[in-house]
């Protein structure tokens, strides 16, 4: 627990978001910033990055941009070890970075299913595993995967998006098993439909058709904007949620039903 009881605070923990350059990732990064701990955004671009550290430092927190590729397993290393040089100690892991490539079936490419396999599955795994014995050290690691509902409820059109998300959902499961021992825990934050540039058509005309029909299929008739899912990260960083491991927490507007 933190120094002043409150368990949904997060002072002096240290937590490294990818994905942090933009949308839900970026909106994370700031939170968890407010909720006390000192970030490390962690993104492709980082210019980007920067600019959500600035944010935070304007704010009043604590934080610094890396550079890294999340689908590439040679910058994991890095990012664990320039976290530790200038923190000291690593508590939260956040698996934000991910990517979308929507096709039907017949017009996957090898190359783009590679790519998702990458950044969605491989990415997430071995950047857990190369901050197990950091998150392990201080007694009180969380890994917070973020899903998909595609993950449950399979969509026409991005199904080898939904099929990495259901397999790293199946993988959040098993290092929660394997690491309960060592105090680390393992959930996933499963967004419903969150208005970003990830998933929202660029052409006006597309966007609008697109917004209109997705908020349609959930309880408030709108899309969440990605500050809507600070409150469930905090949460699954911290101590609020020191008694729960391998489950996933829905915040997709009652859209799964």
């Amino acid at each position: 627990m933190t120094a002043d009881g409150d368990r949904f605070r997060l002072d002096g923990r240290v937590a490294v978001v990818t994905g942090a350059s933009r949308g839900i990732g970026r909106a994370l990064a700031l939170g968890l910033a407010r909720a006390g701990a000192a970030v490390v955004a962690a993104a492709r671009d980082l210019e980007a990055c920067e600019d959500t550290v600035g944010e935070i430092v304007a704010d009043g927190g604590e934080a610094t941009a890396w550079q890294a590729d999340i689908g590439d397993r040679a910058t994991h290393g890095p990012l664990v070890d320039a976290t530790l040089e200038r923190f000291g100690r690593l508590d939260v892991l956040v698996n934000n970075a991910g990517v979308l490539r929507p096709h039907l079936t017949t017009r996957v490419t090898e190359d783009e299913l590679d790519q998702m396999l990458d950044v969605n599955l491989k990415g997430p795994l071995f950047l857990s595993v190369a901050a197990l014995e950091p998150l392990a050290a201080g007694g009180h690691g969380s890994i917070v995967n973020i899903g998909a509902l595609g993950a449950t409820q399979p969509m026409e059109g991005i199904g080898a998006y939904c099929a990495t998300k259901a397999a790293m959902a199946n993988w959040t499961t098993t290092m929660a098993r394997e690491w309960a021992a060592r105090n680390v825990r393992v959930n996933i934050l499963v967004p419903g439909s969150v208005a970003t540039d990830m998933i929202l058509p660029t052409d006006p005309e597309r966007r609008e058709a697109f917004v209109t029909d997705m908020a349609a299929q959930n309880l408030f008739g709108r899309l969440a904007e990605p500050d809507e899912l600070v409150g469930a990260a905090v949460f699954l960083a911290g101590d609020a949620s020191s008694y729960m491991t391998g489950r996933s927490v829905f915040v997709d507007g009652g859209l799964l039903r």
